[in-house]
């Protein structure tokens, strides 16, 4: 309880008038890993609810200091954490969302991911929480799944500079039970964290920090320089997303008032 409340008013900024505008751009993200560093561009008309939690997550160090444990030739998977992690995203990194539509322009390419998007990974319908991979090798599989709907793509040459980099010869996680399965046991991973993953498998790349950058101006960040290849179109979720968006915004700088006073009161308001 205690660390929930702690975390408090990073959940409720997320309910500020900035946060809604957000929800209708791009908007980038910087991570450092272990190759170097990558743009990512989020596009929450393609997964609103995809998006919106992946920022949250950003915003709240979920992919700080974390490994790069699934790394087979068609994906990079991160995401995962352990028990005992102690970060802001504890309040949400567990709680599932509800799966996306699919974005016209998947449709139209059989539902199939394109290279270097972001994707979840999940276990059934809407199990979506913060487990995401990036597309190094489509294939007819990938995006078939209700719960693989885009919501990102890395942008520039992060894709061959340093995603394409990843260490991937432990394989895959054993429980597939492939010869070449030899990745990191979620299990063990979600008991031990870095550690296990330092001592059995020390050549992992790692997530170091991920974190929203003011959005780009010039050429480079244009409704078409997007994996999607379509100019984007609006979201079927806007006025759903929008409607009792004021509302909502009040009552979270209501609660911060009233619980943590004025200092982050100005800070959630502003």
């Amino acid at each position: 309880m205690m660390a929930i409340l702690a975390w408090l008013p990073l959940l409720l900024m997320s309910h500020s008038p900035a946060r809604a505008q957000e929800a209708e751009e791009t908007v980038r993200v910087h991570c450092t890993t272990t190759k170097g560093g990558i743009d990512i561009d989020v596009h929450p008309e393609w997964a609103p609810l995809g998006a919106k939690r992946y920022l949250d997550l950003v915003r709240m160090e979920h992919f700080n200091n974390i490994g790069l444990g699934r790394v087979n030739g068609d994906i990079v998977q991160f995401g995962e954490d352990w028990q005992d992690r102690d970060t802001p995203s504890v309040v949400i990194r567990h709680q599932n969302i509800q799966d996306d539509p699919k974005p016209p322009d998947q449709r139209a390419n059989k539902n199939m991911l394109k290279r270097g998007q972001l994707s979840y990974a999940g276990g059934g319908p809407n199990t979506r929480s913060a487990s995401i991979f990036f597309v190094v090798k489509p294939n007819m599989w990938l995006g078939r799944e209700p719960w693989e709907v885009p919501f990102a793509e890395v942008v520039g040459d992060g894709m061959e500079r340093v995603v394409d980099q990843f260490y991937g010869g432990y394989g895959d996680f054993p429980f597939f039970k492939c010869p070449t399965c030899h990745g990191p046991d979620v299990q063990k991973y979600w008991v031990e964290g870095n550690s296990y993953l330092e001592r059995e498998f020390p050549l992992l790349d790692m997530m170091k920090e991920c974190h929203v950058v003011e959005k780009p101006k010039g050429p480079q960040f244009t409704n078409t320089h997007n994996a999607q290849g379509l100019p984007h179109p609006p979201s079927s979720h806007s006025s759903a997303h929008n409607e009792g968006g004021d509302s909502g915004s009040a009552l979270a700088c209501f609660i911060i008032g009233i619980t943590f006073g004025v200092f982050w009161l100005r800070i959630a308001c502003s």
